[in-house]
């Protein structure tokens, strides 16, 4: 479980990778014996709601992604700070371009940018860290 959570925190991974991911979590949980005998989307549900508690690995993977986005905003790690320096130059996350000479997992991050603006909400206090141009208000 580890490693997975290592990979899912640092790559957006490929549908054919969580595809193989799965195939051998359901091998593992079956006894790799034909079909299973309950659906992979009752199985990835909580205890409490008749599932075994294993995580959707696409959504689990997405999430620990936006938890890196969110770093970025709020600039609470070394990380973050240096990205703001040298991934974006100080500029804004939201109009940041995501092409260009940048890696493909910083590329990955900024992708699911949209996913994060459905989820934010703003406070803008006292308007200094705030951008009506740039950031996703409305």
């Amino acid at each position: 479980v580890s490693m997975q959570c290592y990979w899912c925190n640092i790559f957006l991974l490929p549908m054919s990778t969580i595809k193989d991911c799965e195939r051998v979590l359901r091998k593992f949980l079956w006894g790799g014996r034909g079909r299973g005998k309950v659906k992979w989307a009752e199985v990835c549900k909580p205890f409490l709601e008749g599932g075994l508690g294993i995580r959707d690995l696409k959504t689990w993977n997405k999430a620990l992604l936006l938890k890196q986005l969110w770093c970025v905003l709020t600039e609470e790690s070394i990380w973050a700070k240096w990205c703001h320096a040298y991934l974006l130059h100080n500029s804004n996350l939201w109009s940041a371009p995501s092409h260009g000479h940048l890696s493909w997992s910083w590329r990955q991050v900024l992708l699911l940018r949209p996913l994060a603006k459905e989820h934010l909400i703003y406070k803008c206090g006292n308007g200094e860290q705030f951008s009506l141009w740039f950031d996703p208000w409305l």
